[in-house]
């Protein structure tokens, strides 16, 4: 299972006990999961503002905000926090944690992806994530129209583990194990394959999908996640840290 092989997990509730339950559901689910949890939501946003990655937020609805009358400023709801992040053109996930389902209008303002009842359970939380992972698959459409010898393919750039260049044909190594041969020069393929920021060059006849990648081996070579090899030439220095900034930025697109 993989969210472009990491999900990146915002949980903003103000009961410690149970904001720390649902992290550790998120991390026993089976999916690979980075997470940060708030008590306020003014805390939360600002986590967001800074430029961290957020794929998802779990968000108490209500998170209890402080009466008018305490000593301290009120904090915002939990949807008043979705409101500000889709004004600020937040564009990940929002799912609505709740003990009643009163509030059920409000989570289809904002576009809320999910609704579920406190404390959710282990079985409600996979199911979540799986909707998560499948949405993000149907939302990821972008791809290439490869022309074979007697017909026209479009491949979504997401099934693209790496192209190599060979006698002037260009090999489309794809994540099933399949390929296919095209007719084309490197700057055509390439001028679509780099606009899209997870493909990088790594070699003079090689560009990898860094969704793909499944580590680097000796600063030499990017291995895939099906075990192919993809060499790093040392005339691109700079594609090893490229993709460590990616998996460092939550692979964000």
């Amino acid at each position: 299972m993989c969210y472009n092989n990491k999900m990146n997990i915002l949980i903003c509730d103000d009961i410690k006990a149970e904001a720390d339950k649902l992290a550790g559901l998120l991390a026993d689910s089976g999916f690979e999961v980075n997470t940060a949890v708030f008590a306020k939501g003014s805390d939360a946003l600002e986590h967001i503002r800074s430029g961290a990655v957020v794929d998802v937020c779990f968000l108490d609805i209500i998170l209890n905000p402080v009466p008018p009358s305490a000593s301290r400023c009120p904090d915002m709801s939990g949807v008043e926090l979705a409101e500000i992040l889709r004004a600020e053109k937040y564009s990940g996930e929002i799912v609505f944690l709740t003990t009643s389902n009163e509030y059920a209008a409000e989570s289809y303002q904002v576009e809320a992806f999910s609704y579920l009842i406190k404390p959710p359970t282990p079985e409600v939380v996979l199911k979540t994530l799986r909707k998560l992972e499948q949405s993000k698959k149907d939302g990821d459409t972008a791809g290439i129209s490869v022309k074979t010898e007697g017909s026209i393919r479009f491949v979504l750039f997401r099934d693209i583990s790496h192209i190599e260049v060979i006698n002037h044909n260009i090999y489309f190594r794809l994540t099933d194990g399949t390929e296919l041969v095209a007719r084309a020069t490197l700057a055509e393929v390439a001028s679509k394959l780099l606009a899209d920021r997870r493909f990088i060059q790594c070699h003079r006849s090689y560009i990898v999908n860094m969704d793909d990648i499944s580590r680097v081996q000796g600063g030499d070579d990017f291995i895939t996640h099906s075990g192919a090899s993809v060499p790093i030439s040392r005339n691109c220095p700079g594609a090893v840290k490229q993709y460590i900034a990616w998996v460092a930025g939550g692979k964000n697109r």
